[in-house]
């Protein structure tokens, strides 16, 4: 038995609304998709960064620390090994 026209056209409008939904989400969950990623790597060069200015930090306070011994007397652990002071000929 077929469908009298008026509700086979709505049937058709309805499958049509529901393609369009269809679409509608899949573009969003791309565009999810696409800021997910932006976002691990902001997070990732952001990781980069800190592990950078950690180590930025540690070698500023064993120069600081080589600095003060230097003025101390102190051998420089910096140049551990080599001729230091007066023997640097």
């Amino acid at each position: 038995m077929e469908l009298p026209a008026f509700r086979r056209e709505g049937s058709n409008r309805h499958i049509k609304g529901c393609k369009r939904a269809s679409q509608q989400l899949k573009f969003e969950i791309r565009a999810l998709d696409n800021k997910e990623r932006e976002r691990a790597a902001v997070l990732s060069s952001l990781h980069d960064m800190e592990s950078t200015s950690r180590a930025l930090d540690e070698e500023e306070r064993e120069i600081e620390s080589a600095s003060l011994g230097s003025i101390r007397g102190e051998p420089s652990s910096l140049y551990a090994g080599g001729p230091q002071g007066s023997d640097a000929r």
